[in-house]
């Protein structure tokens, strides 16, 4: 199920940059683009708290139902250091080349015991926002 739009204005009042990339015949959002700061995330303990902003697009089709892939549009590969974004392994959609994505890491198994009426576009994006502001080293994907 998309999201619907009262769902999004209430998640854009708390990520002001989240755009709208498709939507279907209803004006149901099924994909976004939204910038969020984190940090570095390098595995060089003296860069990693450094701020960073990533643009992210995301196919929220099914959020009710799943975590999505979060693809990183910027910052480039070669740029990005955080411990928790996976180099480049397929075609992003939105795009059609190659781009990092976000590791969700047990994320997506805490996410399933969310109710289904909170796994909502505001609280999918402060998970994001969450993996991106953190470092967890034990499960790296760089």
């Amino acid at each position: 199920m998309a999201v619907a739009p009262h769902e999004f204005l209430q998640a854009k009042a708390q990520f002001f940059d989240l755009e709208p990339l498709v939507t279907d015949q209803d004006n149901w959002v099924t994909s976004v683009a939204v910038t969020l700061r984190g940090i570095l995330g390098s595995a060089n303990m003296s860069l990693r708290a450094r701020p960073q902003d990533y643009r992210l697009l995301v196919d929220v089709a099914r959020l009710r139902d799943e975590l999505p892939v979060v693809w990183i549009f910027s910052p480039s590969d070669a740029e990005i250091q955080h411990v928790n974004i996976f180099r480049p392994r397929e075609a992003c959609p939105f795009t059609g080349d190659r781009r990092p994505t976000l590791c969700w890491g047990t994320t997506g198994a805490a996410w399933q015991h969310i109710p289904q009426e909170n796994r909502s576009l505001s609280n999918f994006l402060e998970a994001a926002r969450q993996v991106l502001a953190n470092t967890n080293m034990k499960s790296r994907a760089r």
